[in-house]
């Protein structure tokens, strides 16, 4: 689930959505063209292991990615 705190707005011209569903994020990234832009981290250094991500996400889409992750968590 993503919460309020972890949406926030990047700079003038795009949002940043920090998520730890792997669907939840290859479903965004699929169904509004987001592609792979964002932060990967990963548990303890382990570089083998992704864990959440903050995926990029423009304006123009980001009340539709809002109501899409309200309407699919």
């Amino acid at each position: 689930m993503v919460k309020r705190n972890d949406i926030w707005k990047f700079n003038d011209i795009e949002w940043k959505i920090h998520i730890t569903s792997e669907s939840l994020k290859k479903n965004l990234q699929e169904k509004f063209n987001l592609g792979n832009s964002g932060t990967i981290y990963y548990e303890n250094g382990n570089f083998q292991e992704e864990t959440s991500w903050d995926i990029i996400v423009p304006n123009k889409l980001i009340d539709k990615v809002k109501k899409y992750i309200k309407d699919n968590s």
